[in-house]
């Protein structure tokens, strides 16, 4: 494979996970660090005038840096190919896993949506609109955070967010109605809406707007009329209502969404939407590098801040990445990636080839008859699973479902039939004994699939247990926080309903050996004074606020 000399002796590359109209994408290893990655190859003569749009795209993922989008590592270019190199995300698309389930129980719904809005505000406050937000945007990775991607539509305006632009651009069942009728908008206003369409597919696992006539879809978006499901709460339907309003004067702004009632129930805080600054100076993975290339610290730190995006950048940031979750920080001494690390470091100023990248096919852009500039119809990508444990999906293996492909694209309609739903998770009672030292029989959140109902789970006995309370009623929100709590110490957890199980290895020179634990999260609804035998005290404070992750523990 001639063309993919320029990555030789900096990345293998394995399978394809995902092909587009004009690109395809792999995964791939940073030979350095031995951190999995997505490659983007882009054929040059198959960009033609989507090149702006390449550039631009490009831009944004420089500029911006934040948990929930998709992180750019690097980008090499040749006379032919751009290998765009970014984070890699092994749960497949938010589209899958709405599809898996038919549609997500309203706490499920709230702990994804607050990262998309996360991610849009921060987005917003960097000046860019993304004017393509949908479900097959949207990645996970393994421990359910959601990274936003594919900013090939994206709009950086000159004048800043409140500049009107004119250009119609993204999914026309997500379009909203200033769009449609090819007015002058605000990025702002239609990405807003955009993400009332996504949280109407959340909750319902329908869409709001849709229709096999685009003419007939243009109207419903026009009239801003849709079916309401009497399984939907009043407070989601309230939601709803303020996002989908078809006069952008009234629809509901960011700022306001990130403190909503909806999303901040049973979790209190508002929404945080700051970002992180990578393009800092850390000094453990400075000298890392430096020891490397057997250079002073202050020399490797000058050819870094450069920030060219080129094989040094993309090691740093995965440095900082594996730092950020505590994960083992070295660097491999394989000799030939040595020899081209060193050829790089003593070459002269970096071409183009060694700029920016992004990490799922940015779609080809074309001009259909009524105007409408939409991405260019694909295929749902298929990203393989990795088989290595921890890599495994938090999904569960895609059913063969007859109309899932035509949901959520421009060509390929689902039908808005009313659809069954599993319940993804079931709060039960719970008794605790009176010293609070041991749980005795607990009903936890689980599937449905997998318990039976109205008998409560034998937890099997443990030389310890330990229970804390929280006032968080967001049980998804309280094990997706204690996944990360524990990542970032180290320990990796396997998830099973609502249990987390894991291992702590053994510390040097310790007289003890490894430690498994498991985690297991419990609802109680009436866990008050007057349901607890006389004497005993109840946490009131929440811990999810108050106290530092670190204090859940169940051993």
């Amino acid at each position: 494979m001639v063309r993919y000399q320029a990555l030789k002796g900096l990345y293998e590359v394995d399978r394809t996970i995902g092909c587009g109209g004009f690109a395809k994408v792999k995964v791939g290893a940073h030979i350095s660090t031995g951190e999995k990655v997505a490659i983007k190859i882009m054929d040059k003569a198959a960009l033609d005038s989507d090149l702006p749009r390449v550039k631009l795209e490009l831009k944004a993922l420089q500029t911006l840096s934040h948990e929930n989008i998709c992180k750019l590592f690097q980008v090499i270019e040749t006379e032919t190919h751009f290998f765009l190199i970014m984070e890699y995300c092994s749960g497949g698309e938010l589209f899958d896993h709405i599809i898996e389930k038919n549609r997500l129980s309203e706490s499920e719904s709230r702990m994804f949506f607050r990262q998309i809005v996360s991610a849009v505000a921060y987005l917003h406050s960097s000046g860019f609109a993304h004017r393509d937000l949908k479900p097959e945007n949207v990645l996970l990775d393994k421990y359910q955070n959601l990274k936003l991607i594919d900013f090939g539509l994206c709009a950086n305006p000159d004048g800043g967010m409140t500049s009107p632009l004119l250009t119609s651009c993204g999914s026309p069942t997500y379009a909203a109605p200033e769009l449609v009728m090819g007015r002058q908008y605000l990025g702002a206003e239609v990405d807003i809406w955009a993400m009332g369409v996504l949280l109407y597919a959340l909750l319902s696992g329908t869409l709001p707007f849709d229709d096999v006539s685009i003419d007939a879809l243009y109207k419903k978006i026009l009239s801003g009329k849709y079916h309401e499901p009497a399984f939907m709460s009043k407070e989601s339907l309230s939601l709803l209502r303020s996002m989908l309003q078809v006069d952008p004067n009234k629809r509901i702004t960011i700022k306001e969404l990130l403190s909503h009632p909806w999303l901040t129930l049973g979790i209190l805080d508002p929404v945080n939407f700051r970002g992180d600054d990578p393009k800092v100076y850390d000094k453990q993975c400075v000298e890392i590098m430096a020891k490397q290339h057997q250079i002073d610290p202050h020399t490797m730190w000058c050819k870094l801040k450069q920030w060219n995006y080129d094989y040094h950048t993309a090691t740093y940031l995965i440095l900082l990445m594996r730092k950020k979750r505590q994960s083992p920080l070295k660097l491999s001494n394989n000799m030939a990636s040595k020899i081209i690390w060193d050829s790089i470091y003593s070459s002269t100023p970096e071409t183009p080839a060694e700029k920016g990248a992004v990490s799922t096919p940015i779609c080809q852009v074309s001009t259909p008859t009524n105007g409408f500039v939409e991405p260019h119809t694909r295929r749902a990508l298929k990203r393989v699973r990795s088989p290595i444990p921890e890599d495994k999906s938090p999904i569960p293996t895609k059913k063969l479902i007859k109309d899932a492909t035509r949901m959520c694209t421009p060509n390929k309609e689902r039908s808005s039939d009313t659809v069954t739903t599993p319940g993804s998770a079931r709060k039960v009672l719970g008794s605790i004994e009176r010293s609070f030292q041991k749980v005795v029989n607990v009903l936890t959140p689980r599937k449905t699939d997998n318990c039976s109902v109205g008998k409560p789970t034998q937890l099997t006995s443990k030389d310890l247990s330990n229970v804390s309370t929280t006032q968080c009623c967001s049980p998804e929100y309280v094990i997706n926080r204690l996944s990360k709590a524990l990542e970032r110490k180290g320990i990796f957890c396997k998830r099973k309903g609502f249990k987390l199980q894991g291992k702590t290895q053994p510390i040097s020179g310790s007289v003890y050996g490894e430690c498994s634990f498991e985690l297991e999260i419990c609802y109680l609804p009436n866990l008050g004074t007057n349901s607890l035998p006389t004497g005993t005290n109840t946490p009131t404070k929440s811990i999810l606020k108050n106290v530092p992750l670190s204090v859940f523990t169940a051993m």
